[in-house]
């Protein structure tokens, strides 16, 4: 019997997830299906109940469905309810449990470019889903510090030690950081101008070396990423496609059971560039 999956989300048109698992698929053998679902406000939850009847094994969830979709679930695991969202779900006897791939996602992707989340000093910038993802995988890889700067303080603090941009502590932050990460969607294509971010951080002020990512991987190269190069910054290349497949990789291997053909998987998401 086929296995079926899906992407939730509104719009999901734009997403390289079916690409993706479509290609893992054929590389494997595997008979199974990868659909994207728009799924529009107020069609959640019978979205959510026709998985279910349907036999589906599992889905991947996308904005705007990312924290709603954790109230209308029956559980969650721990790293779901750390990252405060969900993004995959995960078929079982009694119902689709909820978990987030992001976080290790990030991770296996910033160990793949070569650097690693342990012992760093990191400084994240942005509030949101992204954002909350990386802190959770660098709490989890053993970071010695993480400070997130956000325009809005209050959500930014939600997720730990914070500050706004342009404050005494963010510049304090700044300086001191061994690794900075760009989790807004500045510079992404649709989103706002990637100026914008650089013109909110001093990176005149970070240390030689300093290690630079970020989570936007189309256009590239990002305005951040110059900035950030012209700056004399170690800029780690490929993290954001690679937290893109790994997150998938991560979510293929909850379903399956079975390692997932992470190159295959890249091919598919660069190739539909």
């Amino acid at each position: 019997m086929t296995a079926r999956l899906a992407l939730l989300g509104h719009p999901v048109a734009h997403s390289r997830s079916p690409a993706m698992m479509t290609a893992a698929f054929r590389a494997l053998g595997l008979d199974a299906s990868y659909e994207a679902l728009d799924t529009p406000p107020g069609t959640l939850d019978a979205t959510l109940a026709s998985l279910w009847s349907d036999g589906y094994l599992g889905a991947n969830v996308t904005l705007p469905w990312k924290s709603a979709v954790r109230a209308a679930l029956g559980s969650v695991d721990e790293l779901a309810l750390r990252c405060g969202a969900v993004n995959t779900l995960v078929r079982t006897d009694t119902g689709f449990v909820g978990t987030n791939t992001d976080a290790p996602g990030f991770a296996r992707a910033v160990i793949e470019a070569g650097a690693s989340l342990s012992e760093q000093r990191v400084v994240v910038l942005g509030a949101g889903g992204a954002a909350r993802a990386v802190v959770v995988a660098a709490e989890s890889e053993g970071a010695a510090s993480i400070t997130v700067l956000a325009r809005d303080v209050a959500k930014a603090g939600a997720l730990g030690l914070a500050a706004g941009f342009g404050t005494p502590a963010a510049l304090s932050a700044i300086a001191e950081a061994t690794m900075l990460v760009q989790a807004t969607p500045c510079g992404m294509t649709g989103g706002p101008p990637g100026e914008a971010i650089v013109a909110a951080v001093e990176l005149s002020r970070c240390a030689p070396g300093a290690l630079a990512v970020d989570l936007v991987y189309t256009p590239q190269p990002t305005p951040w990423m110059l900035a950030a190069r012209s700056s004399g910054l170690r800029v780690l290349d490929g993290v954001g496609v690679g937290m893109l497949v790994h997150q998938g990789a991560v979510a293929f291997e909850r379903w399956f059971g079975r390692e997932a053909p992470v190159e295959v998987m890249r091919r598919a998401v660069t190739g539909a560039q």
